[in-house]
């Protein structure tokens, strides 16, 4: 029996008229595959539509505008990243070049005047965003601000529904979330001019390395494949809609009950050749210092204890490209 990407209506559950059914299809997807896709997520269409008109104007500035912005610390995830230096596949041990793509990224916008956020145990995870001037993209920081908090709401009902289903209590994560450090970038995938390198990939095969990952990939080329398997899939392309993966700590967490799925950016076929495309995608990432371990009593852990902040940077130490 082939594997596929289901779309599910998260409406039923926010709006409490049907739960169980929501959090049945849920849990079914997450044993399965890893991967489902989200409507009626309560994420407004004017919010979307300005983050992603505000990312593409960024990503049509001159390459040395948009080099003002990129990390002053190379030990962060802030800013502008450009085009071809990271491999996402080297996360998984494969020797690939860097992927066909440029990026922006920023972490948690809310107020961070709490100690915690301030305690050596955090390291660098909770630096400051960089943001382009405004006389560049207008309207840019309040667009990625107002995305940020609706991908961050989202989120946290994603996380109550895993909770039920995992026959937990419906708030089980959410004192382990509430100041959680995830990163929310843009990624542009240029118009291709030329053949890639052999094996290069828009975005190379690799799984990802949170809790769970929201992606908005619509209107712009397909090209989002998850492997069953068997075979590279297209996932579903559905307007307003958003792509929900699991990440290799949930699949930690729950002790691989449920899955987190290889899945990669395709190129295009020789006709899209022309048609660049943009994705807009939240890393969640619980609190740095919750310490995951398996929340399966039925089975021996197969995996030692560790924290959210140790467990991404045992992730992240592989993938970036020099140059």
């Amino acid at each position: 029996m082939k594997k596929e990407v289901p779309v599910i209506d998260l409406q039923p559950y926010l709006t409490g008229i049907d739960k169980e059914r929501v959090v049945r299809e849920v849990a079914d997807a997450c044993e399965k595959i890893g991967f489902l896709v989200v409507s009626g997520h309560g994420v407004p269409e004017i919010v979307i539509q300005n983050m992603l008109d505000v990312s593409k104007r960024f990503f049509e500035l001159a390459t040395e505008t948009k080099s003002e912005v990129r990390p002053t610390d190379e030990g962060v995830f802030r800013g502008y990243s450009p085009l071809a230096n990271m491999s996402l596949a080297q996360s998984m041990g494969i020797e690939s070049a860097p992927d066909l793509r440029e990026g922006f990224t920023i972490n948690r916008v809310q107020d961070r005047n709490d100690a915690y956020f301030h305690n050596p145990a955090a390291g660098k995870i909770f630096a400051d965003n960089v943001w382009p001037r405004d006389e560049d993209v207008p309207g840019f920081r309040d667009a990625w601000t107002a995305y940020y908090l609706a991908q961050e709401t989202l989120a946290t009902s994603l996380m109550r529904i895993f909770a039920l289903a995992l026959g937990l209590s419906e708030n089980f994560f959410d004192n382990k979330v509430d100041r959680h450090f995830s990163n929310m970038a843009a990624y542009h995938y240029p118009r291709m001019s030329e053949q890639p390198k052999p094996g290069q990939l828009r975005g190379g095969a690799h799984t990802d390395f949170g809790s769970l990952t929201l992606v908005y990939g619509y209107p712009s080329a397909k090209g989002l494949q998850v492997w069953t398997g068997d075979e590279w899939k297209d996932v579903p392309t559905v307007p307003g809609t958003f792509v929900v993966n699991l990440g290799d700590l949930m699949a930690q967490w729950t002790n691989d009950l449920w899955v987190s799925t290889l899945h990669r950016v395709a190129n295009p076929p020789d006709e899209d050749w022309t048609k660049s495309r943009y994705s807009l995608i939240f890393f969640h990432q619980p609190n740095y210092d919750v310490t995951v371990e398996s929340l399966d009593l039925r089975s021996p852990a197969k995996y030692p204890p560790v924290t959210s902040r140790e467990h991404l940077i045992q992730k992240l130490s592989a993938m970036r490209v020099s140059g």
